[in-house]
């Protein structure tokens, strides 16, 4: 799966590099945003067992430029702070602080006629960590920590105002599906963003 996921986003990339006699025209036309907000993981593991921590802060930035008048491709980064799940095992326990590093190739449907501005799709590559930390007893949650990279596939909607502005703010709803060893992981986050 993560060679195939590499090799869309280097096919994804190349397209992205504009041809050098327009590439002046090009630059002025790229387009950019940054978001923060909040986001959530469900997850389970092998046994089926729910892994989802409480959530936390979430964030992103990414730039893009025009293939036609309601498309444009793109590249975003994303971090999210997911929150800490506790795990009892007979009388120890163990806290495991989840997070996740993203990156996305989108391509940008932009409605002419919407609150909704920009609807994203495209293929992801995931870094996902969850790191343990336990006072006694650590021997028995090993299985617990997470330190994997994956393929996913990232879908994004964005809410902001019709009238043309030359800086916008707006509501990102975004969703991400990681195809993890051990059972995927879905991220769902709602941020403030800033489009200019």
């Amino acid at each position: 799966m993560s060679r195939v996921l590499w090799r869309t986003l280097a096919l994804f990339a190349l397209l992205l590099v504009p041809a050098p006699a327009s590439a002046a025209a090009r630059f002025g036309e790229v387009g950019g945003h940054f978001s923060i907000g909040y986001a959530k993981m469900s997850a389970t593991d092998a046994s089926g067992l729910s892994v989802s921590p409480g959530g936390s802060m979430s964030m992103g930035a990414g730039l893009d430029y025009p293939l036609a008048p309601t498309l444009r491709a793109g590249l975003d980064l994303g971090y999210d702070l997911l929150g800490t799940r506790t795990f009892p095992r007979g009388s120890n326990s163990a806290g495991v602080d989840y997070s996740a590093f993203g990156v996305t190739a989108f391509l940008h449907w932009l409605p002419q006629r919407s609150l909704v501005r920009r609807v994203s799709l495209g293929p992801a590559l995931v870094n996902a960590h969850g790191v343990l930390s336990v006072t006694s007893g650590g021997a028995g949650f090993t299985d617990l920590a997470v330190h994997e990279s994956a393929g996913a596939v990232a879908l994004q909607v964005t809410l902001m105002p019709v009238k043309p502005a030359p800086v916008k703010l707006g509501l990102e709803l975004g969703g991400r599906r990681a195809f993890m060893a051990r059972g995927d992981w879905t991220l769902l986050s709602v941020r403030a963003t800033v489009h200019y």
